[in-house]
């Protein structure tokens, strides 16, 4: 009986020590999440330029670290600075795959028809229909995609992706980031 004993008693405080030194669990990670824009299984390009972001994390003592940037698109040459293109078949599905585990609480992409002779995104921008998706890798959430299709045949798609995350582990602000991508349509 004393050897059972001994042998619980073992196991509750490695159970404990487990318990007590194991990291705390995070609803997000603090991070900028990364992005890439994909057709079906294809990889075409990474989120080119993080145009402006604001991501909070607790710093204890209830106090908080909000770093906030702001990106400019513009190479040394005085053009904007959006990825090479990647020629996809009118009407196909796209997604951005945006690689954090909480869900958005918004996503948004928005398409614009050309650009100006700097290169920045110009004409009559329109956001694109999109449905947000949860992408599960043994059974947890790795991955967001947002699909959305683009349909017009023999046009230019320079496109700015916008997500938003709240907080919630502390600092309750808005975070927030945007991305550039680049596709034509064959005709």
């Amino acid at each position: 009986m004393g050897a059972m004993a001994a042998m619980v008693a073992a196991l509750v405080v490695g159970l404990l020590g487990f318990l007590l030194f194991q990291a705390p669990a995070q609803a997000h990670d603090h991070q900028i999440p990364k992005t890439v824009l994909k057709k079906e299984a294809k990889e075409l390009q990474t989120g080119h330029r993080v145009i402006e972001s604001s991501w909070a994390s607790a710093s204890g003592d209830n106090a908080c670290v909000n770093i906030s940037t702001v990106y400019t698109f513009e190479l040394p040459d005085g053009t904007f600075n959006y990825p090479e293109v990647d020629r996809v078949a009118a009407g196909s599905e796209l997604r951005v795959r945006v690689s954090k585990r909480q869900r958005p609480d918004s996503f948004s992409v928005a398409a614009y028809p050309t650009i100006d002779e700097h290169g920045n995104p110009s004409g009559q921008g329109r956001l694109l229909k999109r449905s947000l998706q949860r992408v599960v890798v043994d059974g947890k959430t790795v991955a967001w995609d947002a699909r959305f299709s683009v349909n017009r045949p023999s046009r230019h798609y320079y496109l700015i992706a916008e997500g938003h995350w709240q907080d919630r582990e502390g600092c309750n602000s808005d975070q927030y980031a945007h991305w550039s991508f680049h596709s034509k349509t064959r005709a």
